[in-house]
C-alpha cells in the first residue's frame, strides 16, 4: 500500500460549508430582520465575495478580523443595504457562532471515512478559523475518524505555503511520498501538495477548469473507495 497517511481539507471537503452557510444566512436574515426582498441578492453576493475575501486571507492580503465582517459587508453594499458597524459586528458574530454548529457534510463522508478507517492514518488540514474548526468536527461526527486536526493558525502560515505541509508530516512522523491530500480548493490543496512533492486527490464539485493535472480527480467522495 503506497499511502500510510491521508490529509483531508475540511471545509467543502467533508463538512458542506455552502450548504451549512446558506441554512445558517437565511435564518440570520430573519433573525437580524433584513429586507426579505434582498436576500437572493445578497447570497448571490456573499458567494462572490466570500470567494474573494478567502483568496486574499490565504495571500496574507486581508486579515481575519477584516475576513469577518468584509464578506457581508461587501455583500450587503451591493444590493444597497444600509447597515451600522454595531449590526455588522453582531451579524459577523452571530454567523461564526452559529453556522459552525450546522452539521451537513458532504455526500459520502461518513460512508468514505468508515470505509477507511483502520486502513490509514488520517488527519485534517484546513485554513479554517481555529476557534470553529472543532465544533464544526465534533457536530458532524468527524472527530472520531483523524489523529491530527492541523490548523494553519497553529503554524503561523496558511495552505498552499509548504511550511503548513512540512509541520504535518512532522507532526504526524510521515513523508511527502507516502501521504495523499484530498481537497477541493484546487490552490490551497492540489497546488500547495504538487509544490510539496505529495500527491493529490481533487475533488471537483465544480466546472472549474486548470492547466495542471492532479494525480487523481473525483466528482464525489465515495469515489475515493477505488483510488485506495
Amino acid at each position: 500500500m503506497k499511502y500510510k497517511h491521508l490529509f483531508f481539507d475540511l471545509d467543502g471537503t467533508l463538512w458542506d460549508i455552502h450548504r451549512n452557510a446558506e441554512i445558517t444566512l437565511q435564518s440570520m436574515w430573519k433573525q437580524f430582520d433584513c429586507d426579505p426582498n434582498l436576500w437572493e441578492g445578497f447570497y448571490k453576493a456573499y458567494l462572490h465575495h466570500n470567494h474573494r475575501v478567502w483568496a486574499m486571507y490565504r495571500q496574507g492580503t486581508m486579515t481575519k478580523e477584516e475576513l469577518r465582517t468584509a464578506r457581508f459587508s461587501r455583500s450587503m453594499d451591493d444590493v444597497g443595504m444600509n447597515y451600522s458597524m454595531e449590526l455588522m459586528e453582531q451579524f459577523a458574530a452571530a454567523f461564526v457562532d452559529q453556522c459552525p454548529r450546522q452539521p451537513h457534510l458532504i455526500p459520502g463522508a461518513l460512508e468514505l471515512l468508515n470505509h477507511l478507517s483502520g486502513k490509514y492514518i488520517m488527519h485534517i488540514i484546513t485554513n479554517g478559523f481555529k476557534e470553529v474548526q472543532g465544533i464544526k468536527m465534533e457536530g458532524s461526527g468527524l472527530s472520531p475518524f483523524f489523529v491530527h486536526n492541523i490548523n494553519s493558525e497553529d503554524v503561523g502560515v496558511r495552505k498552499p505555503n509548504p511550511e503548513i505541509f512540512n509541520y504535518a508530516f512532522e507532526l504526524a512522523g510521515t513523508r511527502a511520498d507516502e501521504s495523499l491530500m484530498i481537497g477541493d480548493d484546487w490552490e490551497a490543496d492540489i497546488i500547495g501538495a504538487k509544490n510539496i512533492g505529495m500527491d493529490q486527490v481533487y475533488l471537483k464539485l465544480n466546472n472549474q477548469r486548470h492547466n495542471v493535472h492532479p494525480t487523481f480527480t473525483i466528482t464525489s467522495l465515495i469515489e475515493l473507495k477505488e483510488i485506495l
